[in-house]
């Protein structure tokens, strides 16, 4: 089986390009694979044009592209011509196309000014997408449902996001702590991963603000440049029991989070240019169930599935600081509850291994070509 990826480079500003990287890794010990990249924030439709145009050839079974519409240009233009190039492409050389949707936009997640033009903007966009692809693949229920609310039926399947077992940092929690100059006695609360306004990283320094006497750790920096400003402002105000630590390598990106005794996922869901933000997975989250640490998070659809099926999470209003204070207190404060947390969020890392995730796509690859 021939199969290309086609993704963002594995970079720091690209979630998707990450996952996409540790899910090829996976794969490469189960099918032939290429990898063809899109460059990242790029307003030139001419790097698009000639991907759309190379992805595949005849010894191609299927072209697989992880899709965000900010990665395909302003507005998510490129869209529109990069799947029908891509549509013709397989045509011709005979290969199969998948797109996993990691967001989805819908009439219910526009806002005004032009809520309506947005509204059939953002169908088109998944009506092209739709058209284009032999088979859509979910990585939650919620974006599956919003996707079918956009378009009506689709050939699809939901595969979990994954978590990536292969890839835990040989740290403990004592060594991970004075990594970042913590004694090991020090309970430590930590968010990691990008400060920007969807992620929360303003609720978790007013957080921080509240629990003077709590240990806190942003373990992160701006995902993009446009983000900076908001992160400048975090780190001017963060109060004395916060430490802000910029953007970290990988290795120093799992001590963090291995160095939690919780973490809190403050996620929004914000509204940039119109369009409603919403949660639909949380790589960080994974990480978090594969180094077993207790999460508290934003009381949205996401979390609340997993809070739902899985008992792996307490949930807050992050526009609530008390609701928020009083969860974080109620479970750093007990060792049950923190541990019981652990023991839930491991179970569901097991359940949801990036491995189980690449058997699950190579037997979409089978089923979608015949071969």
């Amino acid at each position: 089986m021939d199969v290309t990826l086609v993704s963002t480079p594995p970079d720091t500003t690209s979630g998707t390009g990450q996952y996409a990287d540790a899910l090829g890794t996976e794969l490469r010990e189960r099918v032939s694979l290429s990898r063809r990249f899109l460059p990242t924030d790029e307003a030139n439709p001419l790097p698009f044009l000639r991907r759309a145009l190379d992805a595949g050839d005849a010894e191609t079974d299927v072209v697989h592209v992880q899709f965000d519409y900010v990665l395909f240009g302003p507005l998510g233009a490129f869209t529109l011509f990069f799947f029908p190039l891509l549509w013709l492409q397989a045509r011709r050389h005979d290969f199969a196309v998948v797109v996993t949707m990691h967001e989805v936009l819908n009439d219910a997640l526009v806002t005004p000014p032009l809520a309506g033009t947005k509204a059939l903007y953002a169908r088109l966009l998944n009506t092209v997408i739709a058209a284009t692809a032999d088979r859509l693949v979910f990585l939650s229920g919620e974006a599956e449902e919003r996707f079918l609310d956009s378009v009506g039926d689709v050939p699809r399947e939901r595969i979990a996001h994954g978590v990536n077992l292969r890839q835990v940092r040989d740290i403990d929690a004592d060594a991970a702590k004075r990594e970042f100059g913590y004694d090991p006695e020090t309970p430590l609360v930590v968010e990691p991963g990008y400060v920007s306004p969807r992620k929360g990283s303003d609720v978790f320094c007013d957080l921080a603000a509240h629990c003077p006497d709590v240990a806190f750790l942003l373990a992160g920096g701006p995902p993009r440049d446009r983000h900076t400003p908001f992160y400048d402002e975090i780190c001017d105000r963060a109060p004395s029991n916060l430490t802000v630590t910029g953007r970290l390598p990988t290795e120093r990106f799992h001590a963090a989070i291995a160095a939690a005794d919780l973490v809190v996922l403050p996620y929004n869901e914000t509204e940039q240019t119109g369009i409603v933000n919403a949660v639909n997975q949380s790589g960080v989250f994974n990480w978090c169930g594969a180094y077993g640490v207790p999460v508290i998070a934003s009381d949205c659809p996401r979390f609340r599935t997993l809070r739902e099926r899985w008992d792996a999470v307490r949930l807050f209003d992050p526009a609530d600081l008390d609701d928020a204070e009083r969860t974080l207190r109620a479970v750093l404060d007990d060792e049950a509850e923190l541990e019981r947390l652990a023991e839930a969020i491991e179970d569901y890392a097991r359940e949801h291994s990036l491995a189980a995730a690449a058997d699950d796509h190579v037997s979409l690859y089978r089923a979608v070509t015949g071969r």
